[in-house]
């Protein structure tokens, strides 16, 4: 049992080697924009795989969806800070979108105990997740477009991305803040 939930905190915790990775890679080189994308593509395979993992081997638990949510703040983390690097968003919306992250994170630690009651806020962080991959995949479009001398007029769609991201991402913020009224379970 214990093998087992390791290897599944092992799949969510490797998205933190691969954030650090995206960071250095993440470059106007072909090469490393091809690296970049694959980086993307195996830290959500191993979001999915975490999740499929365990459940399919009896080890789901709250501190794994702890890791879970680690692996995922440190990606989502290190592609604000390239983006931000290479000037695909700005210092404000970067900030603003890495304080989400590390405020969400603050409150699923505090309202563990509601579990139940988080699990009625996921339309909000989903809404989010949609709009953060957007953003992602606008900005490997960006990049891709400025590598090849293409004009795509990718910025404000991507702004825009990141701005709805934000704004669901504060909206579950409150959400999780209104549950601090329900009585634990």
């Amino acid at each position: 049992m214990v093998a087992r939930r390791r290897f599944v905190n092992s799949l969510s915790l490797s998205r933190i080697a691969f954030a650090l990775l995206f960071v250095v890679c993440f470059q106007r080189k072909a090469s490393l924009l091809y690296v970049s994308v694959g980086l993307c593509v195996v830290a959500l395979t191993t979001d999915v795989l975490d999740g499929y993992f365990a459940r399919r081997l009896k080890v789901a638990s709250i501190q794994g969806r702890l890791w879970d949510s680690l692996g995922d703040k440190s990606f989502y983390a290190a592609i604000i800070i390239a983006f931000n690097a290479e000037g695909f968003l700005g210092p404000l919306i970067s900030w603003a979108l890495i304080a989400r992250e590390i405020a969400l994170y603050i409150t699923r630690i505090l309202f563990i105990e509601k579990l139940p009651e988080i699990e009625k806020i996921r339309p909000w962080t989903n809404w989010h997740g949609y709009f953060m991959y957007l953003t992602i995949v606008l900005g490997l479009l960006r990049m891709y477009a400025e590598i090849y001398g293409l004009s795509f007029p990718i910025h404000p769609y991507m702004q825009a991305s990141a701005y709805a991201a934000l704004a669901f991402g504060i909206a579950s913020i409150f959400y999780f803040l209104k549950l601090d009224s329900i009585p634990s379970q």
